[in-house]
């Protein structure tokens, strides 16, 4: 590090020692920078360069450098400034240098600045500055809000200046969009200063913004309206509603214009006012378009009918009907319990048990004669035994009993031990 210093020194030494002995040679100072042109932005510092070469005594004596503006007015002898611009000053980083600052640029100062050396002849060298004015829209020659007719030609005008000239892109911002970033923009065709819309409709009523760039930001931009008047049109959702008596109901028809105008529900061909019965509403859905509705409460027979909806502005009319019917109530169907069906298994079936019945015979009238015997004969009776006193024919005294007889007891001892 010691030995690149002492380099260092030994040349600033020697370049020194080498500029006295050209100089008591009488060498003729020169300029060692090249000429070249210095960009700046307006309101930023300019910077010209001068560097000058063996400058000192020369035959006719001491020599100086000026600074001359673009008008040729002096602005700086050697070190001093000598105008009372105070932007303005002569900067010396180095011996050689001869810089000149112009802090806070305006577009006046551009132009052709030059570094003179007072030899004979003189040496010039020129610097050229130039100075960038970002894009500006100038508002008061340019298009505000407009309004005009379906099928009028409308010119949007939109002044832009700078340096370098900027370039003009025009933009349409979409409906719902307007309060939102670049998604919301759809940008036209063209550019320049005028946009011309031929032949213009009600599609074309929205906010259209310009905006001018010359690369030198940030960039300019404006906005301004279309509306486009055209008169009323109208449109029911439905033609034909229904609802029952005593129930309430909305009717709804939707109006587009521009101016929106005078909007009205009628029936029978006079207004419908605002009453108990009646409540009448309007719902802007945009600039252009609205709905608007009826409330009619406790319908009765004579609200069943036509009703119009009407809408005007200046450039005309619209006009539809709509009718509310009759709706019959609603009766739900009377409810049938569905019969249920129930699977048996073999093993699950069981005969039910029916207790007998029993019935007296009475005597018979007919002979031969029979005798009241003291003991039971049985009759199958629905398959089932019966009890009763027994008449059985007889020669004396005591009964038999009949063979059957004896049959059916058998038959009811099993079913009784069976159980």
């Amino acid at each position: 590090m010691l030995t690149h210093l002492v380099i260092l020194c030994c040349c600033v030494i020697y370049t020194a020692q080498l500029e006295k002995k050209y100089e008591a040679k009488g060498v003729e100072p020169r300029f060692n920078v090249v000429a070249k042109n210095v960009t700046v932005v307006t309101g930023q510092t300019a910077v010209l360069p001068c560097s000058v070469d063996f400058l000192g005594e020369f035959k006719t004596g001491k020599l100086q450098v000026v600074w001359l503006d673009h008008r040729d007015k002096l602005l700086t002898f050697e070190d001093r400034r000598i105008i009372a611009d105070e932007r303005i000053s002569l900067e010396r980083p180095y011996v050689k240098e001869w810089n000149l600052h112009i802090r806070n640029v305006k577009p006046s100062d551009q132009g052709t600045y030059s570094c003179q050396i007072n030899t004979d002849p003189v040496q010039v060298r020129p610097i050229r500055l130039h100075v960038h004015v970002p894009a500006r829209i100038n508002r008061q020659l340019s298009t505000d809000d407009i309004t005009a007719k379906e099928g009028e030609t409308v010119s949007l005008v939109c002044n832009a200046t700078g340096v370098p000239s900027p370039t003009v892109t025009w933009f349409r911002i979409l409906s719902g969009l307007r309060d939102k970033s670049e998604a919301g923009k759809e940008r036209i065709g063209v550019e320049g200063e005028v946009l011309l819309i031929y032949n213009v409709t009600r599609y074309c009523d929205d906010v259209y913004e310009c905006v001018a760039f010359n690369n030198v930001p940030p960039a300019d931009s404006k906005r301004m309206r279309v509306n486009v008047e055209f008169p009323p049109e109208i449109r029911l959702p439905n033609k034909k509603i229904g609802q029952s008596r005593g129930k309430e109901t909305i009717l709804e028809c939707i109006v587009q214009a521009y101016p929106i105008g005078v909007t009205e529900w009628k029936r029978n061909g006079k207004k419908i006012d605002q009453s108990w019965k009646y409540r009448s509403e309007v719902y802007e859905d945009d600039r252009i378009t609205i709905t608007l509705s009826l409330r009619i409460m406790d319908i009765g027979v004579e609200d069943y009918g036509i009703y119009t909806c009407e809408a005007e502005n200046l450039l005309g009319g619209d006009a539809e009907e709509m009718q509310l019917y009759e709706y019959p109530k609603y009766i739900p169907p009377t409810s049938t319990p569905r019969p249920t069906t129930t699977r048996l298994i073999d093993s699950d079936i069981k005969t039910p048990y029916i207790p007998p019945t029993y019935k007296t015979l009475a005597p018979p009238t007919e002979s031969p004669p029979y005798k009241i015997g003291t003991n039971w004969n049985l009759k199958k009776e629905n398959g089932y035994g019966v009890s009763g006193k027994v008449y059985v024919q007889g020669s004396g005294a005591g009964w038999r009993p009949q063979t059957g007889v004896w049959v059916v007891i058998v038959a009811v001892c099993v079913l009784a031990l069976t159980r």
